[in-house]
């Protein structure tokens, strides 16, 4: 290439990278946080061997390791990109024709990867697995003897493949393609690298408890180990694919006019997929979860006012928000809500659903509850790895409940973590010197609201008697009060709410209760007379304005507009409860 082409390339890197980094930390950080949490790396022997003594097992070391900065989404979103740039910078070494098309052709890996990264269960592992063959494959063209560089290559294929897993094909496909490009014959070596990359698995599976399949197509590309990693082995096709055009001679290779097309529809391609793939409902419960664990409640609140979530499980942290800031008696119906599953959700054995439920019951005081789900949640990551997050919410449930030794094994694991070593050792000597309720007090308070006199089962069905145990065991837990009303509203059980309303000590009524107690009024009441004065004239005469519109049979796009903030609405537009 020319002094301009070099340019142009440069560029072309240099706008990738920023944009690939600019998408993850503007637009998908969550993801990136999402990421994090589903795994404990820790800086020790014991943790590197166990990894990285398995067939692919250093790549998904490497990339754990990669994966810890994702704790901070711009540190991730940095990490994401330099792993975008360093597959292409790769695979434009590895090929043989030095020319902008090509170059520009060497993004289409990458760009391909990046559709992969966009799953929130791929694993770094696979892409770091995938620049480690191809690395080996540019080393190896150094070698300048021809007899020493293809025993060199037969020698890696077998230490490859214990690197990086099958993705060492990569290597062995771009060494043959490499050789014959050279003028060189290749059959030979050819069938003895194929031979020796299609028997290493074979031998792997007596020496690893790992099924046949699983070590011909990656162990830890993927969270979930029965499903292919298509768009993975896409991208490996990619890096062959460019390498062997690469190979053919023709002006159709040249020109910079050609190489700015080519990158633009490479470039454009990957946009579309990336775009398309990406998944914002996803992104938004993930964004809404991390609010959640970083207790940025009136973030959450903000989030809200601007776009109205309706998912349940973006509902359920929204109704938390709502309850952590005082808000929720008078404005829970000015929200989305979907029945009881947005605020309690039940419990599903997976490792997402369980995680932003158990911190509703953290906050709530149901602290074995709390230590139930992140157990459980932590027991259903699919790849059987460990959670830094359910780490530290279970070294917490056990301080509470004054299991110490239990709580010190999680915490002695937290400190070998880059990002969570400060925080478990200081609770580690807070332990040591019996002051560990005086300094952390989120501790305290989950201690003093957690049930003591009272052992139950927990049963989703019951969580009225629950919630109200909770707050006649603790007044002070306004909490318990807002979930076990807004639960009878949201069931829409006006007789339990009646009987409950009792626990209500406020100054004035809150404007939900008011609906709710208004609207019972009018299903047994034939008129206003004799109504509490506790009840505002105002929202009497607004129930009785609705009771018109909906016997008139105004559309319900316009009774949203009038009540879409009211209890009455919800009541007779939104969720059908099991009793009606």
């Amino acid at each position: 290439m020319n002094r301009t082409q070099k340019i142009a390339g440069a560029l072309m890197t240099v706008l990738s990278g920023a944009a690939v980094y600019s998408f993850f930390a503007l637009r998908y950080p969550y993801h990136l946080h999402f990421q994090e949490q589903y795994q404990l790396f820790e800086f020790t022997w014991g943790y590197f061997s166990g990894v990285a003594g398995v067939p692919g097992g250093l790549a998904d070391w490497a990339g754990r390791f990669l994966t810890q900065f994702c704790y901070y989404a711009p540190a991730g979103a940095a990490v994401t990109a330099l792993v975008f740039c360093a597959l292409q910078l790769l695979t434009w070494a590895a090929c043989r024709q030095r020319t902008l098309p090509v170059y520009a052709l060497s993004f289409l890996p990458s760009a391909i990867l990046l559709v992969f990264l966009c799953d929130e269960h791929s694993l770094l592992g696979g892409p770091v697995a995938l620049i480690l063959a191809l690395a080996a494959s540019v080393l190896c063209r150094r070698v300048a003897s021809a007899r020493v560089r293809r025993v060199t290559e037969a020698v890696l294929v077998p230490a490859l493949y214990m690197a990086c897993g099958p993705l060492v094909v990569v290597f062995v496909l771009v060494r043959i393609l490499d050789e014959g490009g050279r003028g060189g014959r290749i059959v030979a070596l050819a069938a003895v690298l194929l031979a020796i990359a299609a028997l290493c698995p074979p031998v792997a599976a007596r020496l690893f408890p790992y099924p046949l399949g699983r070590l011909y197509l990656g162990v830890h590309y993927y969270r979930y180990h029965n499903i292919l990693p298509g768009l993975l082995w896409i991208s490996a096709l990619g890096v062959v694919v460019t390498v062997l055009v690469s190979l053919s001679k023709g002006r159709i290779l040249s020109g910079t006019l050609r190489g700015v097309l080519v990158f633009a529809c490479v470039a454009g391609a990957g946009t579309f997929f990336t775009l398309r793939t990406a998944d914002p409902v996803k992104e938004e419960w993930m964004r809404y979860d991390f609010m959640v664990r970083m207790q940025m409640w009136n973030r959450i609140m903000m989030a809200a006012d601007r776009r109205n979530p309706d998912n349940p499980k973006t509902v359920s942290c929204l109704n938390l928000a709502l309850s952590k800031t005082g808000r929720m008696p008078d404005h829970q119906f000015e929200y989305f809500q979907n029945g009881p599953e947005g605020l309690l959700p039940e419990f599903v054995g997976d490792c997402t659903n369980p995680v932003s439920t158990g911190e509703i019951y953290w906050h709530l005081g149901m602290v074995n509850t709390a230590q139930r789900f992140a157990f459980e949640a932590q027991e259903a990551i699919p790849d059987f790895q460990k959670s830094a997050r359910f780490y530290q919410r279970l070294a917490q449930t056990n301080i509470v409940n004054g299991d110490t030794d239990v709580a010190r094994k999680y915490l002695k694991a937290l400190t070998h973590t880059a990002f969570y070593r400060k925080w478990a050792r200081e609770t580690l000597s807070l332990l040591d010197a019996g002051t560990v309720f005086e300094q952390r007090p989120e501790l305290a308070r989950a201690r003093d609201l957690r049930l003591r006199e009272h052992d139950f089962f927990f049963s989703g069905t019951e969580m009225d008697s629950m919630l109200g145990l909770l707050k006649v065991e603790n007044p002070s837990n306004t909490m318990a009060l807002d979930y076990l009303m807004a639960w009878c509203l949201l069931r829409k059980d006006l007789d339990r709410f009646v009987e409950c309303i009792g626990l209500v000590e406020a100054p004035v009524m809150p404007k939900a209760y008011q609906e709710a107690l208004l609207l019972r009024w009018v299903l047994t009441h034939s008129n206003f007379e004799g109504l509490p004065a506790y009840l505002s004239p105002d929202n009497a005469l607004r129930i009785n304005n609705f009771i018109v519109d909906m016997q008139a049979k105004s559309p319900e796009e316009e009774m949203r507009r009038k009540y879409g903030d009211t209890y009455w609405f919800y009541y007779y537009y939104r969720y059908r409860s099991s009793t009606q």
